[in-house]
C-alpha cells in the first residue's frame, strides 16, 4: 500500500441526521478528502428518507439499518463490524473513526496490523462527566453514570489506534491528562483543529439582507443568534436567561435560534414565561447551507454550552462570518484564540448580559475573524500529511 485510494470513515451521525458540529466537522472533511481524489465510504446511522447506500457529494454513504443515529449501542457495534468485513475490508487503505463510531472496528484492526486506524477526538468520557455535573440537572448528572462506565472502553481503545487526532488544544490538554495518559503514547497523538469552509462562511451582506427581510426583521434591530442542537447540555436556557435581562433594557434587541433537538419546546415555553417570547424566533432545523445565512443576518453569536466541547465549530464559523462571540469560559483554558470571542460564566445570566452588550458594541465584521490555521483547506491539508505517513510506516 504506497498512498491512500480509499478511506472508510464510521460516524453514528451527519448532517443528514440534523445540525451538529461533530457531525459537520465530518461531512466537511469526507467531501473534502473525496476532491482530493480519495474514494471515501462513511458508515453512519439510518437516515430517515434515505435508502441504505447512496452517493451524495462523491461520498458513498453506508446507512446502517435498525440503528440510531443519537446512541450507541451492540446493534452498532455489530452492524458496523459486520459491513466492513463484509463490503469494505478488502479495498480499504485507512480507517478514520469519528469519535467512537469506529470502536466496533477494532477486533478487525488486531486481525490486520498493517491497516493503519486513526480516532479523530471530539472530547472524553471524563469531560463528559464534567459537562453533565455542570448542567445542575439531575436527569443529566444521574446519567454521568454511564460516561464513568466508558472511562474503561476509552482507555482499553485508545491504545490499539495507530493515531489519535484532537480537534483543538482543549481536547489534547483532556487526552494528556489522567486517567487517559495512562494508555496514550504521546507520540501517536496529534493536533488537527476543526476547520471552517471559508467560501461557506464568510461575511456576505446580500444575505444579511434576504434572511433579516424573511425574517421581518428591520435593519436597525440587533439580532443575537446560537446555533446548536438544542440539548439540555447546550445552555440555550441560559442564553435566554440572559437575553430576557438585557432586552428588558433594550427594545432593539431580538433572538434568532437555529436547531432542533430535546429542548425545543422547553426552550419555547421559557421565552414565554420569560415575557420575550414575542422577540425570540425559533428556525427549527435548517440545512448547513442555511445556518451561514443565518449567522449574517445576526450582530452577535451566543453559545453558552456548560459542555466541555472540543473545538466548537458554530463558534469558528460565527467568526468567520464575521461576527463577534459570546462563549462559556471553560471552552478556552489558555484564553480565546480571537479578540472577538467574549469569555463569561455561563451560569451568571448578568454577567452573560453584560457579555452580549460588550459583543453587540463590537458589532459585525464586513472580514472575516477566523484565526490563521482553521480552515478547511489546513484542515484537510494536515490529515493528509498523517494519512501518508501512517501509510509509509513513518509513525511509531
Amino acid at each position: 500500500m504506497s498512498h491512500l485510494r480509499h478511506l472508510v470513515m464510521p460516524v453514528r451521525a451527519l448532517p443528514h441526521h440534523g445540525i451538529g458540529g461533530m457531525q459537520a466537522v465530518a461531512w466537511d472533511l469526507a467531501t473534502r478528502f473525496v476532491q482530493q481524489g480519495i474514494a471515501v465510504t462513511v458508515l453512519t446511522a439510518a437516515i430517515a428518507g434515505r435508502p441504505e447506500r447512496f452517493e451524495d457529494a462523491g461520498v458513498q454513504v453506508r446507512a446502517l439499518r435498525g440503528t440510531a443515529w443519537h446512541r450507541y449501542g451492540r446493534r452498532w457495534w455489530q452492524t458496523t463490524r459486520e459491513a466492513f468485513e463484509q463490503e469494505l475490508l478488502g479495498r480499504c487503505d485507512l480507517v478514520l473513526s469519528v469519535s467512537a463510531g469506529g470502536f466496533g472496528l477494532l477486533p478487525i484492526r488486531q486481525r490486520h496490523p498493517d491497516l493503519p486506524f486513526v480516532l479523530q477526538a471530539h472530547g472524553t468520557s471524563v469531560g463528559e462527566i464534567i459537562s453533565k455535573w455542570r448542567s445542575g440537572r439531575v436527569k443529566a448528572m444521574a446519567s454521568s453514570l454511564r460516561n464513568v462506565a466508558w472511562i474503561g472502553k476509552d482507555l482499553a481503545a485508545y491504545r490499539q489506534f495507530d493515531a489519535i487526532v484532537a480537534v483543538g488544544e482543549r481536547v489534547a490538554a483532556d487526552l494528556s491528562a489522567w486517567p487517559m495518559r495512562a494508555c496514550i503514547d504521546r507520540r501517536r497523538l496529534e493536533t488537527i483543529p476543526n476547520g471552517v469552509d471559508t467560501d461557506l462562511f464568510r461575511p456576505d451582506a446580500a444575505a444579511r439582507a434576504r434572511v433579516r427581510q424573511a425574517l421581518g426583521f428591520a435593519e436597525d434591530l440587533r439580532v443575537v443568534v446560537s446555533a446548536s442542537r438544542l440539548h439540555p447540555q447546550k445552555g440555550l436556557d441560559l442564553g435566554l436567561d440572559a437575553f430576557a435581562r438585557l432586552a428588558g433594557r433594550r427594545a432593539d434587541l431580538r433572538y434568532l435560534i437555529v436547531g432542533e433537538g430535546p429542548e425545543s419546546r422547553a426552550l419555547q415555553r421559557r421565552a414565554d414565561d420569560l415575557g420575550v417570547a414575542d422577540r425570540v424566533h425559533f428556525a427549527g432545523g435548517v440545512r448547513r447551507e442555511e445556518v451561514a445565512g443565518y449567522l449574517n443576518a445576526a450582530d452577535v453569536m451566543s453559545f453558552t454550552t456548560t459542555r466541555a466541547e472540543g473545538n466548537p465549530l458554530n463558534v469558528l464559523e460565527a467568526l468567520s462570518a464575521g461576527l463577534p462571540v459570546v462563549a462559556s469560559r471553560h471552552l478556552y483554558r489558555n484564553g480565546a484564540p480571537s479578540e472577538a470571542i467574549v469569555l463569561v460564566d455561563p451560569g451568571d445570566p448578568a454577567a452573560v448580559a453584560a457579555a452580549l452588550q460588550r459583543a453587540l458594541a463590537i458589532g459585525p465584521s464586513r472580514h472575516g475573524r477566523l484565526p490563521a490555521g482553521l480552515s478547511m483547506a489546513e484542515s484537510v491539508q494536515a490529515y493528509l500529511e498523517l494519512f501518508a505517513a501512517l501509510i509509509a510506516g513513518r509513525v511509531p
